[in-house]
């Protein structure tokens, strides 16, 4: 049985030992001698100022408390010799104080014993999945393990056969048509000049790669070992491989040689396995899912990886550029001329005048900076992962995020157009689908005629079609077959070619119905106006057909929202599609609009973290699990607090963190508050014997001497205080005020004198004589009547400064309330940070305000117990060792 101590170095290993038994033989040493410097002083029984005297030298010898401290103590117990207004009393207080920093550093030494002992239980202890991995694959249906197991393994079974009768069965589909329907999408000059431009930079850019006899420098080559390293393509055992790599500069010379002779004969590669197939193994992500992945060669998955790459950032560039062709990409970010006209001329509301910002320019700039082909890199040396469950940003680019704040701002953008929609036109609509095995299924036929449609030659479709046709072994004594259908999971190939095909998509619904089709991988949203919804689910639905795909009707549905007094029209709701709106835990409500928690689908998570936490092997594995599944998952699947929710939702979690912790630590013992707090002291105290384990101990960071718990409370009600209104509330104000500044702006309009209005409209229409400028439907006789409200409001989201500022607020991360830390705190992080261990965790200004909170809320507790916020010494510590520990990752182990 494996144990964790494999992913540890022998000579990591080997200092975590020695720190541990230095630290042993630290503790040892220092109780005998505080014992001693006791009985020293006890020694003095009947004079109290000898007595303090001798424990006062013991404490200066044993450097325990400061000098500073010390030296004024030593100055009053020998001015106490002769002055009587220092009497017994003072010097009594004086030994207390003495023998309580015995005590403060006796409890520093304790715990670090503890905080070693824990580590060294976790280091010895076997990998709680490895174990799992192990018995799941150990066990038959006669063996008397978990019947859930049984049934895992059974699933994985269905997994392996569903993906071998798809992959190797070609889905043929329709290249002339597909190429029809394309260009059918680029019609008109500025379609074909779009179409023109794309091929010609497609072409430019196979010409240069064909032409360059290099392919990797130790830079790219470095990089793309790194970015492999992020996501989940290799195993554990080859990514061990690439961090091997990485450290020996000669053998990466030799992988770049090779592989550079390799691309100067690109036209003769293979995946270089012979007549073997590469295995096909179904392997598990963080977030529990099970995926059938092709086990790739490291070399060859190099070699890939970096020609992927720079297609990638090539295309995503050339594709950004058509938002440019008016005529191609549809958005109403600019008002027309003639209206910005006639609204000077009234002196309506301009802020959506370029370049001021507006509702449609942030909603567009939001679009093309976070969503459009998100999982694909802009830049080629942009670091981070391209899976889901990457939690990672980008080094190069503070602008870009991860796939998991993609997706939260995907879901603030859904609750933030509901709110505006509803207020604003009365209805809206959402709708929400992927494809069924898309990326595993997706037809080569379709893959093939959207790179030649886009420009691509021919020697490269050849390469591009050795890459997604492989010889596979299924690993079951079946003979080796090509792959005929969808792409290598985890691959950059999977998103190039999948973001490839869908923007195909993107472009169609826009042109079709004018809107955004929001979309990550192939997860699909609309939101909008409900004639529009209806009309782009129509064009996603033809575009499926034409394409060979297939809607995952589990995961497809839509809501239409009506304001009350309003109907919905019956033509709309038969052209929706049936189903529930659903975002991780969070499901859309038909009748309110608000985001709802799905209890029973959180309640299947808890009691599998219950079982997950009850097999782990040591207490810290057992705070990772709980950090990666309270502190992260449950935070992310709820969906971050925001304004566009309201109070309601965040109380919501705030209730169902308190249900689930009530679930998990149920107590059996009267008078004891089922807490994770007491869980946990309780499993240190049957353990490892220690019973008076502080609070803090549990909660403050490894800076600290803590085991770093996530209290996942803390950055709830940190934000609470900037929710407390509904969102509907922010809209009511928004109509008040937008009716104020109509009638404001109509009673100016209407003190002006004819001269004035005459002079106003020759500079607005650059007209004499009262002439109608050509275009303008506005003549001097109607130019004398103000417009009605409904003219007001109509480019609202082009020009109305306040909405702008709504729509902000509500897509923003609300603020966090700013702990205030006492003057005490303060100095004492700032002696800490003179510390020569410590450094700039310890500034305030580092430190997230959920640490400051902590550290604000524990610090009686620190100081009354260790005199100080460090309740271990840093450097007592084998942190190296548990950085490494921690550097794995926590799997979800739930069932198919």
């Amino acid at each position: 049985m494996a144990s964790s101590a494999s992913i540890l170095s022998r000579t990591l290993q080997s200092i975590t030992v020695t720190k541990i038994k230095e630290l042993e033989k630290q503790r040892h040493a220092y109780e005998k001698s505080k014992s001693e410097a006791l009985d020293e002083a006890q020694g003095e029984a009947k004079d109290v100022r000898k007595r303090v005297s001798r424990l006062h030298d013991r404490v200066t010898k044993l450097d325990v408390w400061s000098p500073d401290e010390l030296r004024n103590m030593r100055g009053w117990i020998d001015q106490a010799e002769y002055d009587p207004s220092i009497g017994d009393a003072a010097l009594s207080q004086f030994e207390a104080v003495l023998k309580s920093r015995l005590d403060m550093e006796s409890k520093k030494l304790g715990l670090a014993d503890l905080y070693s002992r824990l580590l060294t239980e976790w280091i010895d202890s076997p990998n709680t999945e490895e174990t799992e991995a192990a018995m799941l694959e150990s066990t038959s249906l006669d063996d008397p393990f978990e019947m859930v197991q049984t049934r895992q393994k059974e699933r994985l079974q269905q997994l392996r056969d569903k993906f071998e009768r798809v992959v190797f069965e070609p889905l043929e589909t329709d290249e002339s048509g597909i190429d029809h329907y394309l260009d059918s999408l680029f019609v008109g000059d500025s379609g074909k000049k779009v179409l023109e431009k794309l091929r010609d930079d497609v072409s430019k850019t196979g010409e240069r790669m064909l032409s360059e006899k290099r392919l990797l420098d130790d830079r790219s080559l470095k990089w793309s070992i790194k970015a492999l390293l992020k996501n989940q393509l290799l195993n554990d055992e080859k990514k061990a491989s690439l961090q091997e790599f990485l450290r020996d500069e000669a053998v990466l010379t030799e992988i770049r040689d090779v592989l550079n002779m390799r691309y100067r004969d690109l036209q003769n590669w293979s995946w270089n396995i012979g007549t073997a197939g590469m295995p096909v193994v179904p392997r598990q992500s963080l977030n529990g899912k099970w995926r059938v992945m092709m086990d790739e060669d490291v070399l060859e998955a190099i070699f890939t990886q970096w020609i992927g790459i720079m297609w990638a950032v090539q295309l995503k560039g050339t594709l950004r550029n058509i938002e440019g062709y008016t005529g191609i990409w549809k958005h109403a970010t600019n008002m027309p001329y003639e209206e910005v006209q006639k609204r000077k001329y009234y002196g309506m509301p301009l802020k959506g005048d370029y370049p001021n910002r507006s509702v449609d320019s942030e909603r567009l700039t939001t679009y093309w900076e976070h969503f459009f082909m998100a999982p694909l890199p802009s830049r080629i040396f942009e670091a981070g992962g391209y899976d889901d469950d990457d939690e990672t940003g980008y080094e190069t680019d503070s602008k870009r995020k991860s796939p998991k704040e993609i997706k939260q701002l995907l879901l603030r953008t859904l609750a933030t157009e509901v709110v505006l929609r509803r207020s604003l036109d009365g209805a809206v609509a959402v709708v929400q689908s992927d494809f069924q095995w898309f990326a595993t299924g997706l037809a080569h036929s379709t893959v093939f005629a959207v790179l030649r449609f886009m420009g691509f030659q021919e020697e490269w479709i050849r390469f591009l079609k050795k890459v997604l046709e492989p010889p596979l072994d299924m690993l079951n004594d079946k003979p080796v077959r090509t792959r005929k259908r969808g792409l290598p999971m985890a691959h950059i190939f999977e998103k190039l070619f999948g973001e490839l095909v869908l923007f195909m998509m993107d472009v169609a619904v826009n042109q079709e119905a004018s809107m955004l089709l929001y979309r990550f991988h192939d997860d699909l949203w609309l939101v909008g106006e409900p004639q529009n919804c209806a009309k782009a689910w129509r064009t996603m639905k033809e575009f499926a057909e034409i394409m060979g795909l297939e809607f995952n009707e589990h995961k497809t549905g839509s809501v239409y929202l009506v304001e009350k007094g309003i109907k919905k029209d019956a033509s709309i709701v038969k052209a929706l599609p049936e189903g529930q709106v659903v975002m991780n835990f969070l499901i859309l409500d038909p009748d309110s609009g608000r985001w709802i928690i799905n209890k029973e689908h959180v309640q299947q998570h808890v009691e599998q973290l219950q079982k997950q936490l009850a097999g782990t092997k040591s207490v810290l594995e057992w705070i990772k699990t709980w950090n990666s599944c309270i502190g992260r998952f449950f935070s992310y699947t709820f969906g971050d607090p925001a304004l566009c929710f309201g109070r309601y939702h965040l109380d919501q979690v705030l209730a169902t963190h308190k249900e689930m912790q009530e679930f998990l630590f149920k107590s059996h013992n009267e008078g004891v508050a089922a807490t994770v707090t007491n869980h946990l002291k309780g499993l240190i105290s049957r353990r490892f014997g220690v019973t008076d384990v502080p609070d803090a101990f549990l909660y403050l960071s490894e800076s600290f001497g803590g085991l770093n718990l996530q209290n996942p409370f803390t950055s709830l009600f940190l934000v609470r205080e900037s929710i407390s209104i509904d969102p509907d509330e922010y809209m009511k104000k928004f109509h008040l005020e937008e009716k104020l500044g109509y009638d404001e702006a109509k009673k100016l309009f209407d003190t002006r004198s004819e001269h004035q209005r005459s002079k106003t409209y020759r500079d607005c229409f650059k007209k004499d004589n009262y002439v109608v400028s050509s275009g303008t439907e506005l003549s001097w006789e109607d130019a004398q009547k103000f417009p009605s409200f409904a003219e007001y409001t109509k480019w609202r989201e082009s020009s109305s400064a306040l909405l702008e500022e709504i729509y902000t607020s509500f897509m923003a991360p609300p603020s966090k309330r700013e702990p205030n830390v006492s003057n005490t705190v303060e100095q004492a992080l700032m002696r800490l940070r003179a510390s020569p261990d410590m450094g700039e965790e310890m500034e305030l200004g580092e430190m997230s305000a959920e640490m400051r909170w902590t550290i604000q809320y524990h610090a009686n507790e620190l100081f009354e117990k260790f005199g100080g916020l460090a309740m271990v010494d840093k450097s007592l510590l084998p942190l190296s060792v548990l950085q490494a520990m921690q550097s794995r990752r926590v799997t979800w182990q739930m069932v198919l």
